[in-house]
This record gives structure tokens, C-alpha cells and sequence, in this order.
């Protein structure tokens, strides 16, 4: 008897390809898991001013002018390459995976954990708690993940409008990019970059599982993953390089 995935790519052979493209998406984040040390970084002196919530605005603004830099051009490269390179098997992958007039048991759970409603009020939560809190890594966590979590949302948001590409179920014109792929590989890029390898390997995993929820409730073309998982990941790899957090120099520092 042939398996489920053998008979699906000897179908459609296009369908095999671009599985591994979207693999690819993920060259960047592997790299950058295996360069860092499986333990969280060491902590230098941190003032409370400069993690406040009064400086958050100002802050913000400067995380949105870091995200033009150098070292944002290789994963946006690879991204959209792969990105682009899925988009002819878009069609392959919703019927392969995406369930069609029903929902699964992984697409709502994968809807739900990494969809706004609960994703700004824990981080809400946590930016408050990390405002009170004397742990610095915590603290700095927080605070990263929060101006991140702004940033990504705006981006999104702009994008969806701009592009108004419409959803494989057709409910409305905002697939494009994924905010649930982009949301979480942001957030497991920011964990990664504060606790080290093992908390950013428990991320990607969940990050992975969310964003193939989304096509498994036909809520999301394949493509729209990748750019969107391209997307979190600079945010979230921005704010923390620029803020300081860096898990390769095991130091942490804020720039002011």
C-alpha cells in the first residue's frame, strides 16, 4: 500500500518541491539556533529607564529604524526567494493539506494560541508584570517581546492591506502576509534570543505548528507562511539585536 505522502507527491510532483522550498524558510533560523549556547545568556547591568514604559514610544521608534540594516538582507533574501518559489505550488499544498468545509482539530487549535486575542493580552500581561519585576533578563524579555509584537502587528496590518490577496476560502482579501506565522516565529525568535537554543528550539517547533494550522483551515496559501515566517523572524531578531540581547556575545545590554 503506498502512504499518504508517497501518493500525494506522485501526483503531484510539484507538491514535493515545495515542501522543501518551505523547508528552506527555516535555513536562517537553524543557523541561528546552532551558533547559539543551549544556555541563556549572562546578563550585564541594566537601567530600569531604560526598559520603561515611558521610553516605549521612543524606543519603538528606533526598533522601526533598525529593521533597515545590513543584517536583515540575507533571511529577507531567503525568504522571499522561498516565498516566491512556493507560490506556483500554492494550489498543490491547500489541496493536499487544507481541510476543505470542515474544520480540524490542529487548525483550531493553531488559530486560536497564536491569534491576536490571545496573543496581545498575554503580552500585555507580560510587558506589565516585566515593568515590576527585578529579574533583568525577565524584564528585558518582555519589554523586547512587546515592541517587537507592536512592530510586527503594524507590518503585518499595512501588508494585508496593501497586497489584498484573498484567502483559499475565500472569506476575505487579508492572506497575504500570514499573521499568525509572522506573530509566532517572531515571539520564538525573541525567546530564542533571551533564553538560549533549547527554549528557541521549544519556539520554532510551536511557531511551525501554528503557521500549519492556518493552512490546514484553508485560512492561509503556502507562500503567505513563508513571507510571513520571514517577516517575524527579522522583527524579532531586530528588536533584540538592536535592544542588545545578543546569545552569541552572552551579554545583555539596552542601548539607549
Amino acid at each position: 500500500m503506498v502512504s499518504m505522502p508517497a501518493f500525494m507527491f506522485r501526483r503531484r510532483p510539484g507538491t514535493a518541491l515545495a515542501f522543501v522550498l518551505l523547508l528552506l524558510v527555516g535555513r536562517s533560523v537553524a543557523q541561528d539556533v546552532q551558533s547559539a549556547p543551549t544556555a541563556a545568556p549572562a546578563i550585564a547591568y541594566i537601567s530600569p529607564t531604560d526598559t520603561s514604559l515611558k521610553r516605549f514610544p521612543q524606543n519603538l521608534g528606533k526598533n522601526a529604524l533598525g529593521l533597515f540594516t545590513y543584517q536583515n538582507v540575507v533571511p529577507l533574501f531567503i525568504g522571499s526567494t522561498v516565498a516566491a518559489s512556493v507560490s506556483p505550488f500554492d494550489d498543490d499544498l491547500k489541496d493536499s493539506i487544507g481541510k476543505n468545509g470542515e474544520s480540524s482539530t490542529i487548525g483550531k487549535i493553531g488559530s486560536v494560541i497564536g491569534g491576536p486575542a490571545v496573543v496581545i493580552p498575554t503580552v500585555t500581561g507580560l510587558l506589565i508584570g516585566g515593568h515590576y519585576s527585578t529579574n533583568i533578563r525577565f524584564r528585558l524579555f518582555t519589554y523586547n517581546l512587546a515592541q517587537a509584537t507592536a512592530l510586527n502587528e503594524a507590518l503585518v496590518q499595512s501588508l494585508k492591506a496593501a497586497v489584498g490577496r484573498t484567502r483559499p476560502d475565500g472569506s476575505d482579501n487579508r492572506s497575504f502576509p500570514s499573521g499568525h506565522a509572522s506573530t509566532s516565529f517572531m515571539i520564538a525568535t525573541v525567546v530564542h534570543r533571551s533564553y538560549g537554543r533549547t527554549a528557541g528550539i521549544v519556539g520554532y517547533s510551536a511557531a511551525t505548528f501554528i503557521a500549519f494550522s492556518r493552512m490546514r483551515e484553508n485560512k492561509h496559501w503556502a507562500s503567505d507562511l513563508a513571507a510571513g515566517a520571514t517577516l517575524g523572524y527579522i522583527v524579532g531578531s531586530s528588536v533584540s539585536r538592536r535592544n542588545g540581547l545578543s546569545v552569541r556575545v552572552g551579554k545583555i545590554t539596552l542601548v539607549p
